[in-house]
């Protein structure tokens, strides 16, 4: 897409700037500064901020905006970059809802519980202009002006190589001295050169495993702030192992191969006689360790600080052992030595905590100004629904390890570990207004009987459970568009036929065809199976139920499979029921599903149709996910239709490379 924008200079008392202004509503606009003449093989200092009226103009004490800019313009004028002004007041909540969190935060709330109060999430900016404006000015690798490690890693997840967070060092006065303690301690500022990392964890149990996800990450694009961990287990009888030993260096050698991967040592103190020798004997034994995970720990002040002394340490923390957290003593030594720490009711099971729960526990930990917090326990490739919203709600960079759903029959699974890492590297966000426009749409049309429906003089029930292409135009779009592309096929199939209009309507055209039609909800197979019958179309189309090609008899092979995918993008994990399923895929499981197996069930030339709507989808994640199964995707046609609102649908072509 193509933004507006009109440039011009400005004179300013920082110096001569070039200027534009991307068009948008009034009081929207976007506005950016530069110097003239950038370099742009070199990283190009810029800063992204966030519209604040009382203190860019009206040099409010309450906080540091007004000073930001200031230096930040200063800055850039003296080395040249670009500079960002982002039309997101207080937060993104708007100016008159800053005010009135004001008005809270004089009764003794702080900025976080003020906008919560409010109704609102703690900081609702996006940064996706940042990214519209340096391609723009085909910059790609920028030094950050910032103090929020959250902005680099959501700038850095739009492709944006931040090589280094460049302070805004801004001294506190007696107003806003409360206002720099919760950025400290609730959102992790950092008003130093101090990094503030966070980590995505996965374990190995030898060099092979991790050389094959070393390879696999090697030329992937990684925020600044994220290190990915190898977890290595160990308890004291493996301390007496010479070839365990062995096995954990080795482990350690094949993560300093790579940049990204760092090993750390799972410890288990569950057996242990004396765990002061224990963590003497790790530092003896396996000098290379330097990272150290103390699972199953009986607290105490003395041994946290003697193992903080030698390691980098994650503490983990249940419902056991959360109450040592209110020690002030152990929280001094958590805070003095940057101890991680890891909320974990799991404990090795894959059981998931509830987001109330750790919600709970977070607001406690942020309360204490512990900010350096990892979430454990029954996460995987297709369970971060919970971990994704816990960081868009707090803008914190919450760590996350993942051990029993990576394996399949109690084996590390490569391809498992691939995906998990796949899918928290891009952290995709769904559409969500697109989402609650389906959504709205869905539910103003949902039915408790069946319906008809005549398409081309032919008709259609449709049960109550099932999509009703009256209400969706773009069904029946599809079907024209399919029935062009399939002229003269002997064998064609249908995933997620719905109530079968396509199949049928394929079928009518094309009278030597053999049709299969699949869906993962029984009410659609049934509603299918119902009017091929009624259409003298039963021994012509065979109907099937499962999720994607679960139903089909190996060895099937056609000329053209058709998806009208559900393209609408959630969360990995969402729960949904079967009416959902027909419009929404979390994590896109079902589509790289689709892909992966629609090989083995393609004629060696034959073609995939997708449907599919750029508007509601994610289509950067799609054609992501094509290129991961060597399929060259183009689209063949377009339109856009009328739903709540108006939308694009597009009938996209696909063959295995």
């Amino acid at each position: 897409m193509n933004y507006e924008f009109v440039d011009s200079k400005i004179p300013t008392k920082y110096g001569v700037f070039c200027i534009r202004i991307y068009a948008a509503n009034q009081g929207q606009e976007t506005v950016v500064l530069w110097t003239e003449n950038l370099n742009l093989e070199l990283p190009v200092l810029v800063r992204a901020h966030s519209e604040c009226l009382t203190g860019d103009l009206l040099d409010s004490l309450l906080c540091d905006c007004g000073k930001q800019l200031a230096r930040s313009l200063q800055q850039i004028q003296e080395e040249g970059g670009v500079f960002i002004y982002l039309r997101q007041e207080g937060r993104g909540i708007g100016l008159f809802e800053k005010i009135k969190a004001y008005k809270l935060q004089s009764e003794g709330h702080d900025t976080v519980e003020a906008n919560i109060l409010l109704g609102h999430l703690p900081d609702e900016r996006s940064y996706e202009m940042v990214l519209i404006v340096l391609n723009d000015l085909r910059i790609k690798r920028i030094r950050l002006l910032t103090n929020n490690p959250n902005k680099v890693s959501e700038i850095a997840k739009l492709g944006i190589e931040v090589v280094e967070r460049v302070p805004i060092i801004i001294r506190p006065n007696k107003y806003n001295k409360k206002y720099f303690t919760i950025k400290r301690e609730k959102f992790n500022h950092c008003f130093d050169k101090n990094i503030s990392t966070y980590f995505y964890q996965f374990h190995a149990e030898n060099p092979e495993q991790v050389k094959e996800i070393g390879e696999y990450l090697k030329d992937a694009p990684l925020d600044p702030l994220l290190r990915v961990y190898v977890g290595i287990s160990a308890n004291p009888s493996i301390m007496l192992n010479e070839n365990e030993i062995t096995r954990i260096i080795s482990i350690c050698h094949a993560c300093h191969s790579y940049k990204h991967l760092t090993p750390i040592l799972h410890f288990s103190f569950q057996n242990s006689k004396n765990p002061d020798k224990d963590i003497i004997a790790i530092k003896e034994l396996l000098p290379i360790i330097q990272h150290l995970q103390m699972n199953d720990l009986s607290f105490s002040k003395s041994l946290i600080e003697h193992a903080c002394q030698l390691f980098t340490c994650y503490i983990p923390l249940s419902d056991e052992n959360f109450q040592h957290i209110h020690n002030k003593d152990i929280r001094r030594e958590i805070k003095n030595h940057n101890a991680f720490l890891l909320l974990d009711n799991s404990k090795g099971r894959g059981i998931q905590e509830t987001k109330e729960s750790l919600m709970k526990k977070i607001d406690t930990l942020l309360n204490y100004g512990l900010n350096d917090i990892g979430i454990c326990g029954g996460f995987g490739p297709n369970d971060l629904e919970t971990y994704f919203e816990l960081r868009r709600f707090y803008k914190l960079n919450f760590s996350i390890d993942s051990e029993t759903k990576l394996k399949t029959n109690g084996i590390f699974d490569i391809e498992k570990i691939k995906l998990y890492l796949f899918q928290l590297l891009r952290f995709d966000d769904p559409k969500f207004k697109g989402i609650e426009q389906t959504r709205a749409f869905y539910k103003q049309h949902q039915r408790t009987d069946w319906d008809k429906i005549t398409i081309e003089n032919h008709e259609f029930s449709i049960h109550p459970k099932v999509f009703h292409a009256g209400y969706f135009p773009s069904t029946l779009w599809f079907a024209e568009k399919v029935k062009q592309q399939v002229k003269n096929h002997l064998n064609f199939c249908e995933v997620g036929c719905g109530s079968g209009i396509i199949s049928c309507l394929v079928a009518i055209d094309n009278p030597q065809m053999q049709v299969i039609s699949t869906d993962i909800s029984i009410f659609a197979s049934e509603n299918t199976k119902l009017n091929a019958d009624r259409l003298g179309l039963g021994k012509r189309i065979q109907v099937t139920n499962g999720d994607v090609f679960d139903g089909m008899i190996p060895g099937n092979r056609f000329d053209s499979i058709f998806w009208a995918l559900p393209f609408g993008y959630l969360d990995p994990g969402v729960m949904l029921n079967f009416e959902e399923m027909q419009v929404f895929d979390p994590g896109y499981r079902a589509i790289r599903k689709f892909f992966q197996t629609a090989k083995k069930f393609i004629k060696p030339n034959g073609k995939l149709l997708i449907g599919f709507s750029s508007d509601l989808g994610h289509a950067e994640l799609l054609e992501k996910i094509t290129k991961t199964y060597n399929l060259k995707l183009y689209k063949s046609d377009e339109k856009q239709m009328l739903e709540k609102e108006p939308i694009k649908f597009e009938l996209l072509i696909g063959t295995y490379e």
